[in-house]
Order: structure tokens, then C-alpha cells, then sequence
């Protein structure tokens, strides 16, 4: 299922990606979690203002297709194994649901201290109630 897959172009991993998303996106917080969103401007829009080549991506060159997931977690939410654990499940659900969300959306999710999802439904929950109250997912 290709359509599913979570890689390179999927993630915003350049430091420039993050720094615009947290300088020029809006953020909604919810109980357990923080987002901050930012919509990318598409080629067509660059190349209308002369601004050249879109170099959010690591890889020059690279299209950047759909939307992007950026994760901030920080050590007060728990040892190394706790962190990678939450980190996996907010990407397992960003992958499922990838498709639904605005395509031109860079997204930084970060986690709270009090964020202990046992499961992936309850993590799928609460990113889906906040992609909503965001207003980039669609039905």
C-alpha cells in the first residue's frame, strides 16, 4: 500500500521547517497535546512570485507531495523507551490518516508531560479531535 507509506517526503526534518511552522503557523492545544500548523505555500505560488526553488525538504530538489509531521517531545515526558513509544504511535496515526489531512499542511505535534496513551485508539482519538479543532482534516 503505497499510498500509506511514512517517509522522507512525509516528515519535516529540516531545522528551517520547523522554525517557519513555529514562526509563521497558528497553534492549538488541546489536554494533552500541542499543535502548531503552517500552510506551505505550493510551486505554483513560488515561481508566480519569483521566489525560486521550495527548500523545506532535506533532499534538494525533493517534490514535497501531502502533508508534512514534525515531533517535539521533551524529556519530561518520560525515560527514552516512554518518548519513542508516543512518538511511534502520533506517526502510526499521521500515517493512516495522512490522506485526510490538508495536503499543503506542515505539522509539528508536541507532546505534553501528561500524555500516557495506552494504546494507539486513544492516541488516534486525541490527534483526530485535534486535527479537527484545527480545522485540516477533512471528513
Amino acid at each position: 500500500m503505497p499510498g500509506f507509506a511514512f517517509g522522507r517526503r512525509a516528515r519535516l526534518d529540516a531545522p528551517l521547517g520547523y522554525r517557519r511552522v513555529f514562526s509563521q503557523g497558528r497553534r492549538v492545544s488541546a489536554h494533552r497535546l500541542l499543535l502548531w500548523h503552517r500552510k506551505r505555500e505550493d510551486a505554483a505560488c513560488l515561481a508566480a512570485s519569483g521566489a525560486g526553488p521550495h527548500r523545506e525538504s532535506a533532499r534538494p530538489g525533493a517534490a514535497v507531495s501531502g502533508a508534512r509531521l514534525g515531533l517535539s517531545v521533551g524529556a519530561k515526558i518520560g525515560n527514552a523507551v516512554a518518548r519513542n513509544r508516543l512518538k511511534r504511535l502520533v506517526r502510526e496515526t499521521f500515517r493512516l490518516h495522512r490522506g485526510r489531512l490538508d495536503a499543503r499542511e506542515d505539522l509539528v505535534v508536541c507532546l505534553r508531560p501528561g500524555c500516557r496513551w495506552k494504546n494507539r485508539a486513544a492516541a488516534e482519538k486525541d490527534l483526530l479531535d485535534l486535527w479537527k479543532k484545527a480545522g485540516i482534516l477533512s471528513s
